[in-house]
């Protein structure tokens, strides 16, 4: 977790980029991307998201990519 001015923190999990944003009196912001996710108590977001970091290997998880699943089958028996 990265801490910017104003309050403002950047974590990057599982190939997603969070911004946690400190209001005050315990409380943040959490945007996913760029869109809003919602409040919730700050010193229980950066507890929670420091274990994340140290547990997982976030730096070589991808994005999975949607491919549409097309079959082929082996006619030549």
């Amino acid at each position: 977790m990265i801490r910017l001015e104003n309050g403002v923190y950047i974590c990057h999990i599982n190939g997603y980029i969070l911004k946690v944003v400190y209001v005050g009196k315990n409380e943040c912001k959490i945007y996913l991307g760029d869109e809003f996710q919602g409040t919730a108590p700050f010193d229980y977001v950066k507890k929670k998201l420091n274990l994340l970091e140290k547990r997982w290997n976030t730096a070589k998880l991808r994005h999975y990519k949607f491919r549409e699943f097309h079959p082929s089958l082996d006619y030549t028996i």
